[in-house]
């Protein structure tokens, strides 16, 4: 079988660790407050950046976003994802799924026959009005792959 769609995925060295400042004080999106002080200029705490974002070295992938179906919930064209695979999805989580020869990451939305708790179909969600929901049955080719825990991109 073909895959007509590819996805390339990475993975971290077993001993890396990033240590990167972090500074003492919040940093507010909305409302109004004094300064802080000048000494905040300085920041003397730092943080393993891959302890916040990894939650097990051995089952984390990274992989870029190639298109734009996600758009709507901030997930654009070459962004960089952290997948962690062995995480069971909630609804709506981002997940990323093998589906009928191709690699997809869309918004997950289980369907479950009326008044059982039975799993009857999935809706895999795209966030942008350009592009169709794709839908997975008991006939499908599908292998659910991970759930995406991070999403980076840059504001430039």
């Amino acid at each position: 079988m073909m895959v007509k769609n590819s996805i390339d995925l990475y993975r971290l060295s077993d001993e890396e660790t990033i240590l990167v400042p972090v500074l003492p004080a919040k940093v507010k999106a909305g409302g109004y407050s004094s300064f802080e002080s000048p000494a905040l200029d300085f920041p003397e705490d730092t943080i393993d950046l891959l302890k916040i974002l990894i939650k097990d070295k051995d089952t984390v992938f990274f992989a870029f976003v190639t298109g734009d179906s996600l758009n709507g919930i901030g997930v654009f064209d070459g962004d960089l994802l952290i997948i962690q695979k062995g995480m069971l999805p909630k609804e709506d989580s981002v997940i990323i799924v093998f589906l009928d020869g191709e690699f997809y990451v869309k918004k997950y939305k289980p369907n479950f026959k009326k008044n059982t708790g039975f799993l009857e179909s999935i809706t895999l969600k795209s966030e942008n009005p350009d592009y169709s929901d794709l839908y997975v049955s008991a006939e499908s080719d599908f292998t659910y792959w991970g759930k995406v825990t991070w999403n980076l991109h840059s504001l430039e």
